[in-house]
């Protein structure tokens, strides 16, 4: 029997237009009026992904950024975070500007403004870059910013192999002391985020588990891309949608409908209610 609920924001429970189908939240919230959790876990920031969180009226610990923050909303809660020291953050920065890799430095996990940029990105995620550019505040050297020992993220952008030479190289000098992971590829540009040790949607999960007392057996998790596969081999009944990437569809139970077809409701429908 399925007790928790967690789903993935974008490509999942949003359409492309950035809406939740109204199928969705008509499932989701008929599932809370029996007794299910209901949560979030999502790569997006807290502000970024506020309004889905009140629209859902999830009072409940929500996973934001890929698992390097916990927060309770409605209560002003912060239950856990993963910060990247600063001295990896900037390392990875300088090897980036080696590599001619793109990069994003991200403050805080409570900035409502938090992505910091130094240069125009021409690649895969120019779109991407316009949805959050009230977010953004371009600036003539993003290391300067830097001013405290940890910073939320780094992202960066470009030629996969190019970012994984860059993993080797600082995972040489920091062994086991920050998580890379993998979120992305658009046209051929990879994006990766790089977060303290410890980071992930898997240990998210076992936060989540523990609080909401209930087992990974009893877990529906829905998701879409890379960085929902580590989660879906954990839970009881793992859901991709069908605009999912294949190596996520290869670690489902099932395959819902798309994003756009209101796939989580169709699947919470069938399986839970």
């Amino acid at each position: 029997m399925i007790k928790l609920i967690l789903t993935d924001l974008d490509g999942t429970l949003l359409n492309d237009e950035k809406h939740v189908p109204e199928r969705n939240i008509i499932a989701l919230k008929r599932a809370m009026e029996k007794g299910i959790h209901i949560s979030i876990a999502t790569g997006r920031n807290y502000y970024s992904a506020k309004r889905y969180v009140e629209e859902l009226g999830l009072d409940v610990p929500v996973v934001f950024q890929n698992g390097a923050f916990i927060y309770m909303p409605f209560e002003n809660k912060v239950l856990y975070e993963y910060p990247l020291p600063s001295k990896i953050a900037k390392e990875l920065i300088d090897y980036a500007r080696k590599e001619k890799v793109d990069y994003i430095l991200f403050s805080d996990f409570l900035d409502e403004k938090d992505m910091y940029m130094d240069k125009e990105h021409k690649g895969g995620y120019v779109k991407y870059l316009e949805q959050n550019s009230w977010r953004i505040k371009k600036v003539d050297d993003v290391i300067k910013f830097i001013t405290k020992d940890k910073v939320a993220e780094v992202v960066l952008m470009g030629n996969e192999a190019k970012i994984r030479r860059i993993i080797e190289f600082v995972g040489k000098k920091y062994t086991g002391q920050f998580s890379a992971i993998k979120n992305n590829v658009v046209d051929g540009w990879a994006f990766f985020e790089f977060f303290g040790k410890g980071a992930s949607k898997e240990n998210a999960l076992r936060f989540l588990l523990n609080y909401f007392k209930v087992s990974e057996n009893e877990t529906m998790f829905l998701g879409d891309n890379y960085n929902d596969i580590g989660i879906m081999k954990l839970v009881g009944f793992p859901v991709a949608m069908e605009n999912a990437v294949e190596e996520v569809k290869k670690v489902a139970k099932f395959i819902t409908l798309s994003n756009n077809d209101g796939g989580v409701g169709f699947a919470v429908e069938k399986f839970v209610l």
